[in-house]
Parts: C-alpha cells; sequence; structure tokens
C-alpha cells in the first residue's frame, strides 16, 4: 500500500548496514536505496554507488546492466507488484471463504513490510522522484495490479454471501484508502514509526470497524 512522504533518517540508514541476505547483489540494492534516498535517482551515480558497496565501478555491472534496473528491481522488491505475488499465493488463496481472516493476514504482512527500513527508503525514493517513469509505474501498478486483486476477492466474498458490497471494486479501494491512512499516520509522518504493538491496536480498530460495515463480524 502506498503512503505519502516518509520520514526515513537516510544519513543514519548510510552508516549502518540493513539486513538482508548477504549477496553482492542485495548489498548494491542496498545500498542504492540508501543513495536513492538521500541524493535522488539523477543525483547517485554508479561511482558513488560502488565506492559505497565497496566494490569497483566495473563489479556493478556484472551484476546489473546499469542504474536504471538497479531501480527497476527495487520497485519490484518494495513496489506493489511484491504485494501482489503474496495475494496471488496459495496462502491468500486458502482464506477466499473467509473475508475476516483474510484482511487480517493483509493487515499482519503490511506491518510487517512497514516497519522495514528498506520499505521507508524506498517510498523516499519514489516521493522524491516527483516525476519520472519509475514513479509512474510504483503508482500504475498500485492502483490497478494491486486494487485489481483485492478486488477479485472481494467479488468472491459477495458472490458467496459473506459481504454485502454492490461494488468490490470500491470496496477494495475502500479498504486500501483506510490502510494507507494508517501508514501515514502511524509510520511515515512521525519522526520515527509508532511501536508495532500501537500500529497493531489501530489495525485491528480499522478492521473491525471495515468488517462491520461490510456485515462481517471479525473475530479478531
Amino acid at each position: 500500500m502506498s503512503p505519502s512522504k516518509p520520514e526515513a533518517d537516510t544519513k543514519e540508514a548510510a552508516v549502518t548496514a540493513l539486513e538482508g541476505d548477504g549477496s553482492t547483489r542485495q548489498r548494491i540494492l542496498d545500498q542504492a536505496l540508501v543513495l536513492f534516498a538521500e541524493h535522488g535517482f539523477a543525483g547517485t551515480s554508479m561511482r558513488q554507488l560502488a565506492r559505497a558497496v565497496g566494490l569497483r565501478e566495473s563489479s556493478i555491472y556484472n551484476h546489473f546492466v546499469g542504474k536504471e534496473e538497479i531501480y527497476s528491481t527495487l520497485i519490484d522488491q518494495w513496489g506493489p507488484g511484491a504485494f501482489v505475488e503474496r495475494l496471488e499465493s496459495a496462502e491468500y488463496r486458502a482464506l477466499a471463504g473467509d473475508p475476516a481472516a483474510f484482511c487480517r493476514k493483509c493487515g499482519v504482512d503490511l506491518i510487517d513490510r512497514w516497519m522495514d527500513r528498506r520499505e521507508r527508503l524506498f517510498m523516499a525514493v519514489i516521493n522524491g522522484e516527483r516525476r519520472g517513469e519509475g514513479r509512474q509505474r510504483f503508482y500504475d501498478m498500485l492502483f490497478r495490479e494491486e486494487n485489481e486483486r483485492l478486488a477479485d476477492y472481494f467479488q468472491g466474498f459477495a458472490l458467496a454471501g459473506l459481504i454485502k458490497t454492490t461494488d468490490a471494486r470500491e470496496t477494495a479501494r475502500i479498504f486500501s484508502s483506510g490502510l494507507i491512512c494508517l501508514r501515514m499516520e502511524y509510520v511515515n509522518t512521525p519522526e520515527h514509526p509508532a511501536p508495532r504493538r500501537v500500529i497493531e491496536t489501530a489495525m485491528a480498530r480499522y478492521l473491525n470497524t471495515f468488517l462491520l460495515l461490510l456485515g462481517t463480524e471479525s473475530k479478531a
């Protein structure tokens, strides 16, 4: 789900190793997040990235064709496409008959994502770009692919008589919008993200209300 402008401490991130899988490729991606968030995509050079990772500039090209491919890979890792893949997984499909469990699962997984510093840095990159193909691709995926997958679930719930709605797409939009508001309030706009337990309490309150509006009683 997309937030507004996040508050990411990029200077601290620049000197603090991000937890990844340890591969050279992932180290390049993680350092690119830090540099893109601090200097912008256009303001970061491949030489600067190589120096931050501790590699020769030529070695970066053993893993990526160029800066654009690095940016594209980051969008795949941290953009809406990653959540769409989860929605298409067997784990989520197993919840196609339980709207309350489905919504709670979305909430838990999204909180996990929101609390990851790399994801917050990624959103700093997207929002710092203002215009550009990367930003456009991100929002196209958010407003089209992610909302369509959510709408598929709500349509299925409605056809099974599990929820009350006359428009599954708008129901998905309402669901997504509420999650965006939670993220902005507790993760993006404060100087530091709220403690996880606070976000979990707010998420549970929101989901209970949302499900009640759909005529479904949450068992959370």
